[in-house]
């Protein structure tokens, strides 16, 4: 009842404008990465709150099902109308699956519940040949496998040095995806505009030299940022 109750979203009724007007203005010979905020994990515990989805995991996985069919088929739909666009060249999903030391619940239930979605994304993506990014926060690594060789991701993004350097992470999987990001948000935050050039150039040179890398924050570019850090790991790239 409480499933049919609540106020599902339809993809009909969103507001595409600001992907239609960027998608129509970019400058000749740039194209558009979409991504959003949001994947099936994330949504399905925001719903459900994380206790609720804990309790629910054990006492009524059909709902948890439900749930997670739900938000999948709403997340295929509006992947689908952004691929309408004729400037899209990557989809860049987000689903942040984890935390320092592990998966946020069990891996064997994210690939229950969340990883078939995420390989329907995937497939919807390369059948239009496009590349399907991944950013998910935490440590992923129980669940790497499953999302190379099952998902079919292209890239992931979201790195934290405390769990896994990027340069970690690309000696491992490097050879199968693309690593994205890297210069970890506590560096960007915290450290002098020298060190965000010293940590840039010591990516450039490991994780770039090998190929199939992409320089930038480990995760976002919050406020708290200051502007000198982001542009000095800006200039450091170009120079470079």
């Amino acid at each position: 009842e409480d499933l049919e109750r609540y106020a599902w979203p339809k993809v009909q009724e969103m507001d595409f404008f600001p992907f239609e007007y960027i998608n129509d203005h970019l400058p000749e010979g740039m194209g558009l990465i979409t991504c959003h905020a949001g994947g099936i994990f994330e949504h399905i515990s925001w719903i459900m709150s994380y206790e609720g989805l804990a309790f629910a995991l054990i006492e009524d996985p059909g709902l948890v099902r439900a749930v997670a069919d739900r938000v999948g088929a709403l997340l295929l739909e509006f992947t689908g109308r952004l691929l309408e666009l004729d400037r899209v060249t990557a989809i860049f999903a987000g689903d942040d699956m984890g935390f320092r030391t592990g998966t946020l619940i069990s891996p064997a239930d994210i690939r229950t519940y969340c990883l078939p979605w995420q390989k329907k994304l995937a497939g919807l993506v390369h059948a239009k040949g496009k590349p399907y990014f991944l950013h998910s926060c935490g440590q992923v690594l129980a669940i790497m496998e499953d999302l190379i060789e099952n998902v079919g991701i292209d890239g992931k993004h979201s790195y934290e040095d405390a769990i896994i350097t990027a340069e970690d992470f690309q000696d491992r999987y490097g050879s199968r995806i693309a690593v994205l990001g890297g210069l970890d948000v506590n560096i960007l935050a915290k450290s002098s505009e020298d060190t965000v050039r010293a940590r840039t150039r010591r990516l450039i040179e490991t994780c770039g030299a090998r190929g199939r890398y992409a320089v930038g924050s480990g995760n976002s570019i919050p406020s708290y940022v200051p502007v000198g850090n982001y542009l000095a790991m800006v200039d450091e790239a170009l120079e470079l």
